[in-house]
């Protein structure tokens, strides 16, 4: 019989936890609890067994944590992925039950966070491992947010459409998860997703929480839900992470849960096969509840925005214009916030403000946006590097500016800490620039839909393989990104490129202009700059004995002379100030909005 099949007349449980379980059995263990499925496999076989005797009619193989970040070597992962489905067989027949194995993936996400490539070329090959060692229900539980999923779906549909899929999130206690999807989004999304067999909650939350949720849902579906809470919040005891047993009330609070909608049920961090007995005992045999189901809500006409101009003209196909600021490196603001009004007279567009680049401390471009914004009266909107922030952080920090009525981000990467640094300094990447992109696509739809954000990415259009730099643009433009910034342009190389990519891709796109006012400066960044390519003829226009207005008369003059050639293939100019020389970039702007008026 299917899994599903079997749900439609029955309350289906689960085992409970297999990696805070095992720490309680073999304590002072330091090896990661999958690894086990090598070293100590009758001590996995064991703990399946407790769960299958507890009357738990699906286990979960042990491979919750098998990815390329804890396991890089793929053949170990596609040992570990096949003995782990393996040995949870051997536990059903030693047991002599009926009892459905599901294979088991958790959190997905790659350790360098690159595109969706490198995620199917791990995941990939482990479905095709549990396919090949007898899996056919797929289990993906404690997910953030849906950055894959969909694909990974189709694939396993398309080696068999009879294989059946498990999904569930993990929320906080205020309903939406660390990559910022809501439980509402959940409802609706995967309530209606065909490839999706079973859908729900896991961990993150104490089944007091999970109730609270469950008798405000709507449901858009009569699908399977499936809601496994944690036995409660841990709490750390000389150095151990502990549960408080609570067996009897995870058991009376599952009562409202099945009630409100929840077809499978079982426990997730912290319980035990007793957890599971007493759900047996209380729910084993029962039938579901019918679900009340709601339509879905209407379609908003349009997308929120704040009318900047900068928006405005983008939508117009009007030329913008973007200028960078460099935040200082000390408390004063004082050149920063006369500048920005400078540039507020001059009526441009959009003042950004860049994070750290070069991974080298400068105040924090958010909250000195913010400052900006209100005193002088000028849009602005900071670069956001995923290097120094975790997920957490990164959704708190787009939470905070948002109240503080920032609504333009640039989602970078961000620049590596410098090797000098590293012995004190930590990157962190849980994101790259493409997964915070879908986090705050998820937050425009849930948390900012009255007003929602404009976000946009940068545009490195160098390199050799144009397909590879268009297939990134796509998948930035996927996850909601509405315009590219690129670097400085100077050859007509770069600008054939630039052209060629918003043809590709009909991205809009802001072409980088950095004037150069010095002979010092232009040697310095044709030689010395990464990724900066400055024609050797631009170079010769200067000297080192050029005064300072002559070297500024250069600059306006090759500054132009570029913004001409890129007038027909992008949509506005990203002025990038050199020495927070704000005078030169207004006379810049000044002279091309003469030259093409």
């Amino acid at each position: 019989m299917k899994l599903t099949e079997y749900l439609k007349e029955n309350i289906l449980i689960t085992d409970g936890a297999m990696g805070t379980y095992y720490s309680k059995c073999y304590p002072g263990e330091s090896e990661l609890v999958e690894q086990a499925v090598l070293t100590d496999p009758e001590r996995v076989v064991d703990i399946h067994k407790e769960y299958i005797q507890a009357g738990a009619k699906l286990i979960r193989t042990n491979s919750f944590a098998v990815n390329d970040m804890f396991f890089p070597d793929p053949m170990q992962r596609s040992l570990i992925v096949k003995r782990s489905f393996h040995l949870a067989e051997e536990a059903v027949r030693d047991c002599g039950r009926e009892v459905f194995v599901a294979a088991d993936f958790g959190t997905l996400f790659h350790p360098v966070m690159q595109d969706l490539e490198e995620l199917l070329s791990v995941v990939e090959p482990m479905v095709d491992d549990f396919y090949d060692a007898g899996a056919r229900i797929f289990l993906f539980e404690t997910q953030a947010d849906t950055y894959g999923l969909d694909q990974i779906f189709t694939y396993i549909k398309e080696k068999d459409e009879e294989n059946e899929i498990l999904l569930t999130f993990s929320l906080d206690k205020n309903g939406y998860t660390k990559g910022g999807l809501s439980f509402e989004r959940i409802l609706q999304k995967y309530g209606r997703d065909e490839k999706v067999d079973v859908y729900g909650l896991n961990c993150g939350m104490d089944p007091s929480h999970v109730k609270d949720l469950m008798e405000l849902a709507c449901f858009y579906s009569h699908k399977p839900f499936m809601a496994l809470p944690n036995a409660g919040y841990p709490y750390i005891l000389r150095g151990q992470t502990l549960y408080q047993e609570n067996a009897d009330y995870f058991v009376h609070t599952m009562q409202t849960i099945i009630d409100h909608g929840a077809n499978v049920i079982g426990g997730c961090c912290g319980s035990t096969p007793e957890y599971i007995r007493k759900l047996v005992m209380a729910y084993g045999g029962a039938e579901p509840k019918t679900k009340q189901i709601a339509l879905l809500p209407e379609a908003q006409k349009e997308e929120g925005r704040t009318l900047s101009t900068f928006w405005k003209k983008l939508c117009r196909g009007e030329k913008t214009f973007v200028v960078e600021l460099d935040p200082p490196f000390n408390e004063d603001i004082e050149k920063v916030m006369t500048g920005a009004k400078l540039l507020n007279e001059a009526k441009v567009d959009l003042l950004t403000l860049s994070d750290s680049p070069l991974g080298r401390t400068r105040m924090d471009p958010m909250l000195l946006g913010a400052k900006i914004q209100r005193d002088a009266k000028i849009f602005t909107m900071p670069h956001v590097a995923c290097r120094d922030r975790n997920l957490i952080s990164l959704r708190g920090s787009l939470l905070g500016s948002y109240v503080n009525g920032l609504r333009h981000f640039l989602m970078v990467t961000g620049d590596p800490v410098p090797a000098a640094d590293r012995s004190q300094v930590t990157s962190v990447f849980d994101y790259n620039s493409i997964r915070f992109m879908n986090m705050a696509k998820m937050m425009n739809s849930d948390v900012f839909s009255k007003d929602t954000i404009l976000y946009g990415g940068a545009l490195n259009y160098h390199g050799k393989n144009v397909e590879a730099i268009v297939k990134r643009m796509r998948l930035k433009m996927d996850q909601g990104c509405s315009y590219f910034l690129t670097q400085p342009v100077y050859s007509d190389e770069d600008i054939q490129r630039i052209g060629q990519l918003r043809e590709m891709t009909g991205a809009k796109i802001i072409a980088g202009i950095m004037p150069l006012v010095s002979y010092k400066n232009a040697m310095f960044l044709a030689n010395e700059m990464p990724g900066i390519h400055i024609p050797q003829e631009i170079v010769e226009k200067y000297h080192p004995d050029m005064t300072r207005e002559e070297a500024e008369d250069v600059a306006v003059d090759t500054s132009l002379a570029i913004a001409e050639k890129l007038c027909d293939v992008c949509d506005g100019y990203y002025m990038m100030t050199p020495f927070n020389r704000v005078g030169l970039i207004v006379r810049i702007i000044e002279v091309i909005r003469e030259t093409f008026a």
